[in-house]
């Protein structure tokens, strides 16, 4: 079987040291995917937060001619979400989006290193201890069906790919921060020494 090649376009950008353009739009995804861009942001912090209507605007995001056209099962452009504030009761909106077939989470107001480990580990599924990288420890529950049909693999292909970038190697999910508080910068170098697994870090609203 033919290696998959990486997915998402946004830290694929990031790999070959290019500058990233990401696009922001309505959850509906109308009009995201003939954008010249590395990803879209569906806005879900600021706007309704309605997991059905992300599913419906990911679908509407596949085009098979492209799919068809490129000879690969990469997007176009790449979807990522940003979030509600993260808590640790908040981790049922990170495993919905995740499972609805996203390639990457930005959490808003970010401002300690629990706040920052609880966001990775809500992202991750569990490994064993013996894993090299056990932590953080993954939170996430085990439904893949929908992810791994969007992302066009196998349940066990999605599971091989679907830890964080910068963290595993073959992670294609994006873990990105918003820093937006004195709070925050202060704690900063104690989160990114503390908590593997962020793959990008915001200054500022």
């Amino acid at each position: 079987m033919a290696e998959i090649p990486r997915l998402n376009g946004i830290t694929k950008a990031l790999d070959a040291g290019q500058v990233v353009f990401i696009g922001s739009g309505p959850v509906d995804g109308q009009g995201a995917n003939p954008a010249p861009y590395d990803g879209v942001l569906f806005e879900m912090e600021h706007g309704m937060y309605d997991i059905t209507e992300l599913n419906n605007g990911l679908r509407s995001m596949l085009d098979r001619k492209q799919i068809a056209n490129s000879g690969s099962i990469a997007p176009a452009v790449t979807p990522i979400v940003r979030i509600p504030p993260n808590a640790g009761e908040t981790n049922w909106i990170a495993k919905q989006v995740l499972d609805s077939g996203v390639y990457g989470i930005i959490w808003p107001h970010i401002d300690t290193v629990e706040e920052a480990y609880n966001a990775v580990a809500a992202m991750r599924y569990p490994r064993r201890p013996e894993d090299p990288i056990f932590e953080p420890f993954g939170r996430r529950g085990d439904a893949p069906g929908r992810a791994a049909n969007y992302w066009g693999v196998t349940n066990q292909e999605y599971y091989d790919r679907a830890d964080l970038w910068g963290l595993d190697p073959k992670g294609e999910v994006l873990c990105a921060m918003m820093i937006e508080s004195p709070l925050a910068i202060k704690n900063l170098p104690d989160i990114l020494e503390k908590v593997p697994g962020i793959g990008v870090i915001f200054i500022g609203e």
